[in-house]
């Protein structure tokens, strides 16, 4: 059973994914990428996770689970940033590219680190693997080695962060202070995101007081803008890879005396007005009006089940609940 608010639109940004995958990632067929071509090896595998990402956030808003569909599209941000960073790379420059690819050996640094604290700290109590006397010896080894290599390639020894990659672009790191710094607070389990698996169990009491756990519980607007950021991150990569392709690299879209051409215009035409399509049916007006009725401001009960049309239920006695206008503490 499809449990989202608006099928139809869960329904289309899979189909969406569906598309990229075929056309642009090419799932099952063979790629060949020459070493000039290697950030867009990096590039496409990035949107290959992209794409599994969103469709498990679809899963999961179509199960009416947002707060834990929100986890899966921050790391579908992330990945965009990663995309628009190598997509609007310089020309025959491949900083970025080495960025990307030495993220691994900067992350490797700092657990290295880390295990040589906890093993400094709590040797005693780890496992016999821990307590050979040459564990350290080899961790300061393994970090020489890497520090040697990132010198070398001019790699600093820190990560690149998702606030340095998001000021690129002023929309990103728009949604970067916004969408995905909220984001943090249903993946760091703040108290104000644990507290909705919450339901008062009696009118007269706050849902801090005497409560249920409802676990099936959902909120209309926080399903939206799940599904909202999904939407967007996803299209913010098809669109770096789009400008680039059809901007830089038009080479690919030339048919060959060989064989076709590795995309056409047609490929991402299509995606470009199906996403148009689903971002303009997000911004519909409501085909039944909705409001969150509250006995005062301080009301801490924002679940669905409270929800009232203004006007009539939908057939089944459904509301498709495709806005909402609600305040909340």
């Amino acid at each position: 059973m499809n449990g989202s608010y608006d099928p139809e639109l869960t329904d289309l940004l899979k189909e969406i994914t569906e598309d990229i995958a075929k056309n642009i990632i090419k799932e099952g067929s063979p790629i060949i990428l020459i070493d000039e071509y290697s950030w867009y090896r990096e590039v496409l595998s990035l949107m290959a996770k992209q794409v599994n990402l969103c469709d498990s956030c679809m899963l999961l808003l179509e199960n009416g689970m947002e707060q834990e569909a929100y986890l899966l599209a921050r790391s579908q941000f992330n990945n965009t940033l990663w995309i628009r960073y190598l997509c609007e790379a310089e020309e025959n420059d491949d900083t970025r590219l080495k960025e990307y690819c030495y993220q691994s050996d900067v992350n490797q640094l700092k657990e290295n680190n880390n295990l040589k604290t906890m093993i400094k700290k709590y040797g005693d109590t780890l496992d016999e693997k821990y307590k050979d006397p040459n564990i350290i010896n080899k961790l300061n080894r393994s970090n020489r080695k890497i520090k040697k290599e990132l010198k070398r390639e001019g790699i600093a020894e820190k990560t690149k962060n998702i606030a340095d990659l998001a000021k690129n672009d002023s929309i990103l790191f728009s949604a970067y202070v916004t969408l995905y710094n909220e984001g943090s607070k249903f993946e760091h389990s703040n108290i104000s995101t644990i507290k909705r698996y919450r339901k008062k169990a009696i009118r007269e009491y706050s849902q801090d007081q005497i409560f249920v756990f409802d676990l099936g519980k959902s909120n209309v607007n926080i399903w939206f803008t799940v599904f909202k950021y999904s939407l967007m991150s996803m299209y913010w990569a098809f669109e770096s890879i789009s400008n680039r392709i059809q901007g830089r690299e038009k080479q690919l879209l030339e048919e060959k005396p060989y064989g076709k051409s590795a995309y056409s215009e047609k490929d991402f035409t299509e995606i470009d007005m199906k996403f148009k399509k689903c971002m303009a049916l997000v911004e519909r007006e409501p085909k039944y009006q909705v409001v969150m009725k509250f006995k005062n401001e301080n009301s801490d009960s924002n679940d669905v089940s409270e929800i009232q049309s203004k006007e009539s239920k939908a057939p089944g006695g459904q509301v498709p609940l495709t806005k909402c206008e609600q305040k909340f503490e």
